[in-house]
């Protein structure tokens, strides 16, 4: 006759054994998953560097945009969905080469809101950081354009 306290050690024991074997497996199918998901987004914040083109959605409302940061890799075309949403105002998206706005990547055409439109342009051959604003509202609505 078998013990009580048997059958309780066996099934404890089977239950670490497999956990012990599956818990590796599925942390490096979700590593997997999570590499492919990053590839086919263009990354998160925005758009990321994924040696190709680079497309994201970039929502600009109550006079702010919803991204701060946009990143591609170098000299890859660059699609920017700009989607306004104030209602009667005016934005943009331009990109430059720092801050100071003294040197334009790419200066997109002013929309008054709600309205949508696409810039497209290539990003700098050079790796760096770089700036976006929307030229209408320079000091509040700003990012990071980063090129690595």
């Amino acid at each position: 006759m078998r013990k009580p306290g048997i059958n309780l050690t066996v099934g404890v024991l089977l239950l670490i054994v497999s956990f012990g074997i599956s818990a590796p497996a599925l942390w490096g199918a979700a590593q997997l998953v999570k590499e492919d998901e990053v590839e086919q987004a263009g990354g998160g914040g925005g758009g990321g560097a994924t040696g190709g083109p680079v497309a994201v959605t970039l929502v600009a409302q109550n006079l702010s945009f919803d991204l701060s940061s946009i990143s591609a890799s170098p000299g890859v075309e660059v699609t920017v969905a700009l989607d306004n949403r104030d209602a009667g105002v005016l934005h943009n998206v331009a990109f430059y080469t720092n801050p100071s706005a003294s040197s334009a990547i790419f200066v997109g055409d002013l929309l008054t809101g709600p309205a949508t439109g696409d810039v497209v342009f290539n990003s700098p051959a050079t790796p760096g950081s770089y700036f976006f604003r929307c030229d209408v509202h320079p000091d509040t609505m700003t990012g990071a354009f980063v090129v690595q």
